[in-house]
C-alpha cells in the first residue's frame, strides 16, 4: 500500500454495523420511493459538492473551484446553498450579491455559518443561501426576483430529499474511502458503495506529484464505475491576508508563528507554514468551532508565550503572529474579543483547488456540459414549490 496509514479504532467495529444497518434502511426508503426525492432538472442545473466521510475533504475550495468556473464561462447569478452548520440563526437566510466589495455589516458567520460567510466575503457576485431543509432552500431562490441560474449544494450528498443533477464525491487523500471505516470506528458516514450515488470521484490534498503506483491502488480500490471519473486536485496557498487591513502581505520567513485552527484536518496547512515560516506550535480545536472570549484569552496567552518574550529569539523585533485558515478568519474576523492589537497579529491563508495532470479540462467539461443542457427553466407566474 502506497498511500498514508489511516487512524481507526477497530474495537468499535460492532457500533459501526449498527450505524450502517441504520444508513443502509435510510438510503433504501429513498431508493424505494417511500421517502421522496425531488428533483429541479427541468428548471436549474443543481450540483451536489458533497463526500462520504465526516468533514477534511475540501468542499469549500471545490465550491469555490466551481463558483469561479462558472462565472468565468458567464453563468449568473450562481447560488450556493448549504445547511449552514453552527450557525445562529434559523431557517431559511441568504445573502444577495453587492454592488462594491465591502460585504454588509449586517451578514454575518454566525447569521451564516462560517464556510458560507467565507463564501459570501469572497464573491461579491455570489448569492449565498442556507437552510436545513434544501427542497424549500431551493424553492425560495427560485422565487428570487432575479433566480439563479446554477445552484451549487455544499455538503449534500447525503441529504437525498433533493436529486441533484450532477453529483461530485470527495475523498481526501490523506484518509481515502478504502481504508476508512464506517462511523464511529473511522470517519464515514456512510459505505464506501454508496459512492454509487455519484457522477464523479475527486481524490482531494494530493501530493503535487502524484505517483503511478498511488493512482493504481486508488483505481483498485474504489469501486468506481466505467463511467464514473476519478481526478486527482491539490491545494495551493495565496498570499497571507492581514485579518485587520483585510490586504494581502506577506511576513518575514524568520517570523515565529502560532497555527490556530478549527478545521477537521490541518496537516496540509501545516505542512506549509512549517516549510515557509518558523512554526512554534499549533492550537487545534473542532471543526467549524466557535471561538468564545476563553479561547481568544487562551490564544492571546499562547502567542505572548511563544517564545518567553513573544519576539522572534533572532532578534530582528517582529512579534510573533498567528496564522489560521480563511474558514477560522470568518469567525474570528467579527469576534469582539479579538482586539485591535490581536487582529493586527492575525494572517490567514488563502486555499485555491488546481487539479493533477489534465484533470482540470476533464472537471471543467463534465460540469459545464452539464448546466449547457436545455432546461424549460422558471416559468413567470407559476406556482415553483415543487419538483418532480
Amino acid at each position: 500500500m502506497y498511500l498514508p496509514k489511516v487512524k481507526n479504532q477497530p474495537s468499535l467495529a460492532p457500533l459501526s454495523w449498527l450505524y450502517g444497518l441504520g444508513v443502509w434502511a435510510r438510503n433504501k426508503m429513498f431508493d424505494w420511493g417511500q421517502k421522496k426525492s425531488t428533483s429541479f432538472e427541468d428548471i436549474v442545473p443543481v450540483i451536489c459538492v458533497g463526500n462520504l466521510a465526516v468533514g477534511g475533504t475540501g468542499k469549500t475550495p471545490h465550491t469555490e473551484y466551481l463558483v469561479t468556473l462558472l462565472h468565468r464561462h458567464g453563468y449568473g447569478p450562481i447560488a450556493v446553498l448549504s445547511r449552514g452548520y453552527k450557525r445562529h440563526s434559523e431557517g431559511y437566510q441568504v445573502a444577495m450579491p453587492r454592488a462594491g466589495k465591502e460585504p454588509d455589516g449586517k451578514i454575518t458567520a454566525t447569521l451564516l455559518g462560517d464556510e458560507p460567510y467565507q463564501l459570501y466575503h469572497k464573491f461579491p457576485f455570489l448569492i449565498v443561501a442556507v437552510d436545513a431543509n434544501r427542497v424549500h432552500g431551493i424553492n425560495e431562490l427560485l422565487k428570487l426576483q432575479t433566480p439563479p441560474q446554477v445552484i451549487i449544494l455544499d455538503d449534500a450528498m447525503q441529504h437525498r430529499y433533493v436529486k441533484p443533477g450532477l453529483t461530485i464525491c470527495l475523498s481526501s487523500y490523506s484518509r481515502i474511502l478504502y481504508k476508512d471505516m464506517l462511523l464511529p470506528a473511522g470517519r464515514l458516514r456512510e459505505p464506501m458503495s454508496n459512492i454509487s450515488r455519484a457522477d464523479m470521484l475527486v481524490v482531494t490534498k494530493c501530493p503535487k506529484a502524484l505517483r503511478a503506483e498511488e493512482e493504481t491502488e486508488i483505481l483498485a480500490n474504489i469501486p468506481t464505475r466505467l463511467d464514473q471519473p476519478v481526478l486527482y486536485s491539490a491545494y495551493r496557498y495565496g498570499m497571507l491576508v492581514n485579518l485587520d487591513t483585510l490586504e494581502e502581505c506577506d511576513i518575514d520567513h524568520s517570523t515565529e508563528v502560532l497555527i490556530v485552527a478549527g478545521i477537521a484536518d490541518p496537516k496540509v496547512m501545516e505542512d506549509y507554514v512549517h516549510t515557509h515560516y518558523r512554526l512554534l506550535d499549533i492550537i487545534s480545536f473542532g471543526d467549524h468551532h466557535h471561538f468564545s472570549d476563553k479561547d481568544i484569552e487562551t490564544i492571546k496567552a499562547r502567542l505572548d508565550d511563544v517564545n518567553g518574550k513573544g519576539y522572534v529569539s533572532n532578534d530582528s523585533g517582529n512579534k510573533a503572529v498567528i496564522i489560521t485558515t480563511e474558514k477560522d478568519a470568518a469567525r474570528l474576523v467579527n469576534n469582539p474579543a479579538v482586539n485591535e492589537d490581536l487582529r493586527k497579529r492575525i494572517y490567514y491563508l488563502p486555499t485555491e483547488v488546481y487539479f493533477l495532470k489534465n484533470h482540470a479540462e476533464k472537471f471543467d467539461k463534465i460540469v459545464l456540459d452539464y448546466v449547457r443542457k436545455p432546461r424549460a427553466g422558471i416559468v413567470k407566474g407559476a406556482n415553483i414549490t415543487i419538483g418532480k
